[in-house]
């Protein structure tokens, strides 16, 4: 559990706790209830079979066994396609379909760690939206390794690294089968991670090529240890968000969807806390989403707070009286499945919530005013009228600070309708001033917010 000094915050909150009868924290009262009940089905029970189930292939390399039906890389993904194809056939007949299809590429054309060219297989599960025009991707990787990285045959259970990723996916699919969502939801079962990322390149390449509309990346990599190695330090309530894109500074795309998963996480899953990195993975390393993020598309990874190098990446073993390896029962399964939680709640508001407005600006930036216009385009229905349905949110922050304010400063009231001024942009002017706020504009339908467009 986490230790703190007794600050005058926490004795509040142990206050607040004790006057709600030993009740823990619970979801705000602005939540959607359909997406509260959908969180409430996620199981301890069911994402423990998963990683026991993925830990008896034994290995799961990326070079491993295609022929085994018990052992290998080919054993898990047949499993994996099994699951998900029997959640496809019963799902609730209001939702389209739900589409599994495996997907192949080839590697070791160009050397790196491979020692023969061989064709790999991946796995996309495709939830169907019922208005269908973005896609949110989950992301998660099957292979695992030991401390040889071209070790293909012994054992890599890999349970942490990435079964709780695979789990979160899994779970995923089974409970979003039941329930139709506006927008499209892609699970990616990628390979290829432990050799260089081989898996999401294609896939971030193969959505470049072919005009995907993703609107959002979260790729999940180890999400279920709580225990540092070395430090000692255990931290159960605490998740990363890493989001860095370098090129964009402190407002880039994948910050905002950071940002996002944090506000719904607050919203839906308040004891388990969103800490933000800015950077683009943990130092000297990557992840999958980095591929989406050069493809010019939003991505972000979630990663446990705590690492134990202990488990991940090393042969299973007892030295020196320290036990190796990245078996199940290292695993803390109430902190992975608030993990998923987190998750289901960002994909979830994403998917209900509309797109992000384009062209959003501070329209009198080359004017001494202490007073700031922002302007942007209306969102604008099927048959290409102003979607009366959408109003739109205006949100602001401090230079110095990483958040946007939780309300609007001197009780502004910061919620626009979707009415069109006369240059054909909604308009929205407050009496402060751009020099000492960044802003920000999002559209909201029926109580879901989309991602913020930072007006520049």
């Amino acid at each position: 559990m986490r230790k703190f000094l007794p600050t005058f915050a926490a004795l509040a909150a142990a206050l607040s706790l004790l006057l709600s009868c030993g009740k823990g924290p619970s979801v705000s009262k602005n939540a959607d209830p359909v997406i509260t009940e959908a969180l409430s089905k996620v199981s301890e029970d069911s994402v423990k079979a998963y990683i026991d189930d993925l830990v008896s292939f034994h290995t799961r390399h990326t070079l491993s066994s295609q022929t085994d039906p018990e052992k290998g890389i080919g054993a898990a993904v047949q499993y994996l396609s099994d699951r998900c194809s029997q959640w496809a056939k019963a799902a609730s007949p209001q939702r389209p379909r739900p589409k599994v299809e495996h997907i192949r590429y080839t590697v070791g054309e160009n050397g790196g760690r491979y020692d023969r060219i061989v064709s790999v297989p991946e796995l996309m599960v495709t939830l169907p939206g019922t208005e269908g025009d973005r896609e949110i991707i989950l992301m998660a990787h099957i292979d695992t390794r030991i401390i040889d990285v071209m070790d293909s045959t012994s054992f890599a259970p890999g349970a942490d690294d990435d079964g709780s990723g695979l789990a979160c996916l899994l779970e995923t699919v089974r409970i979003l089968s039941q329930i139709p969502l506006k927008q499209t939801v892609k699970c990616l079962f990628v390979s290829g991670e432990e050799q260089g990322l081989d898996g999401s390149r294609h896939f971030a390449q193969k959505a470049k090529t072919e005009g995907w509309p993703i609107q959002a990346v979260l790729s999940n990599d180890m999400i279920g240890n709580t225990r540092a190695s070395g430090t000692l330090l255990r931290e159960d309530h605490k998740v990363r968000v890493f989001s860095e894109n370098i090129a964009g500074g402190e407002d880039t795309d994948s910050r905002q969807l950071a940002r996002y998963i944090k506000e719904m996480a607050s919203v839906y899953v308040p004891d388990q806390e969103v800490v933000l990195n800015y950077r683009s993975d943990r130092y000297r390393r990557g992840g999958d989403q980095q591929y989406f993020q050069r493809e010019g598309f939003t991505a972000v990874r979630v990663c446990e707070y705590c690492e134990d190098y202990e488990r991940t990446h090393q042969d299973v073993r007892t030295e020196n009286g320290v036990d190796y390896g990245d078996l199940a029962s290292y695993m803390d399964f109430s902190y992975l499945v608030r993990n998923i939680k987190v998750n289901l709640a960002a994909v979830m508001n994403l998917s209900e919530g509309p797109a992000r407005p384009r062209n959003a600006r501070i329209a009198n930036a080359n004017e001494l005013d202490n007073n700031t216009i922002l302007s942007w385009d209306p969102i604008l229905d099927k048959d290409g009228n102003i979607d009366t349905g959408i109003k739109y949110q205006i949100l602001c922050r401090e230079t110095d600070k990483s958040e946007w304010m939780a309300e609007f400063p001197m009780g502004i009231d910061n919620i626009v309708d979707p009415v069109r001024s006369s240059s054909g942009k909604v308009e929205f002017s407050c009496p402060l001033s751009k020099d000492n706020y960044y802003f920000a504009v999002r559209a909201v339908s029926e109580g879901h917010p989309g991602l913020p467009a930072v007006a520049r």
